[in-house]
């Protein structure tokens, strides 16, 4: 299972961490219905093997909000490391 971040700057300049088949994400390339906009509103990043790596990298763009996706966050598999 891969995990994607949509980093929107247009939209609340926010960060969404995906598994890669969330209806949203489709493996990083989005819906087909915003293509026409290409990179306008926002940019997914390269596949992360785990849901910890793909949170790392969007706390680190320093966006207003970070948060999983609403529509898949039940299928991620999340760590909690300890203090």
């Amino acid at each position: 299972m891969n995990y994607y971040v949509y980093t929107n700057w247009r939209a609340d300049n926010k960060a969404v961490i995906h598994i890669g088949n969330c209806g949203h994400c489709n493996e990083g390339q989005g819906q087909n219905r915003f293509k026409s906009r290409g990179n306008e509103n926002g940019i997914w990043s390269k596949p992360f093997k785990s849901y910890e790596e793909a949170k790392q990298h969007a706390l680190s763009l320093n966006m207003a909000k970070t948060f999983d996706c609403k529509l898949c966050t039940h299928k991620m598999v999340k760590y909690n490391h300890p203090a």
